[in-house]
């Protein structure tokens, strides 16, 4: 099951020009049908993603009774499962825009590793990393259940965009949207950077999804939620924040430097 993410609220008082209400608001109401009872097997594909929390694999489909689109797992690290059910979380709270600014979300599944199993990306020296540190740099102690594997299915996306472009308006434009749409829920991405920014695979039925904010659909995703916090905020100020960042981002692009949070 997914665990409560971060929050940040503001105390009543303190920003009311920023605040748009003294406590966290509500996860507005879910449309998604009561949940089934479907069986899949998969297989897992070559790792495509190698982050601070999980690994990312592209799974083939062989039993199943649904149409999925392409879609991907992201397998918790050894003792991060917390941070994977927090990433959960964050998806749920923004269901509104699955599949429109953030990948669709598929479900959150978990096991526990009994003694005679093995997980490679838990043991497998290509995907073990010794320490894990957070966007400023900071290490970060793993602290988590070690028997409890997660993983979470995604829909698959495509690549990061390309540097050294010489025009990145109509992306910019697209990418800032998207950060809106997080705005209006009042969700921090807090992990902002370029590698977190994922194109629409085109031949995708989420490639057509129709944004209710910007009425069109948006060809770019926000992924790694596992450090994003719901705030009291109003869009405005996480616009500003949001801006502020992604004006440094695309002002390095087009020479090819990739600014970091702790840049």
């Amino acid at each position: 099951m997914s665990r409560p993410g971060d929050v940040w609220e503001i105390e009543p008082g303190v920003a009311p020009k920023w605040t748009k209400s003294e406590h966290i608001p509500s996860r507005p109401p879910s449309k998604l049908p009561p949940p089934g009872n479907e069986h899949l097997s998969v297989a897992l594909g070559q790792t495509i993603g190698n982050g601070r929390v999980g690994t990312v694999h592209p799974i083939k489909l062989y039993t199943h009774e649904t149409d999925l689109p392409p879609l991907v797992v992201k397998v918790s690290r050894y003792k991060s499962s917390e941070s994977i059910e927090k990433e959960a979380w964050c998806y749920e709270e923004l269901e509104q825009v699955q599949g429109i600014a953030v990948p669709g979300c598929y479900g959150l599944f978990q096991v526990r590793v009994e003694e005679d199993m093995e997980v490679l990306t838990w043991t497998d020296p290509r995907y073990v990393k010794r320490q894990k540190f957070d966007p400023w740099g900071r290490p970060i102690e793993e602290t988590g259940d070690p028997t409890l594997l997660s993983i979470l299915v995604l829909e698959r996306l495509g690549e990061r965009m390309a540097l050294r472009q010489p025009d990145y308006t109509a992306i910019k434009t697209d990418v800032y949207e998207v950060y809106n749409d997080l705005a209006r829920l009042g969700m921090e991405h807090v992990d902002f950077r370029w590698s977190n920014l994922l194109s629409v695979l085109p031949d995708s039925d989420d490639a057509s999804s129709v944004c209710p904010n910007h009425g069109h659909a948006h060809q770019w995703r926000i992924v790694d939620l596992d450090l994003a916090r719901k705030t009291n905020c109003t869009a405005e100020y996480l616009e500003l924040c949001y801006d502020s960042n992604l004006d440094r981002m695309f002002a390095n692009l087009p020479m090819g430097r990739i600014i970091e949070p702790w840049d």
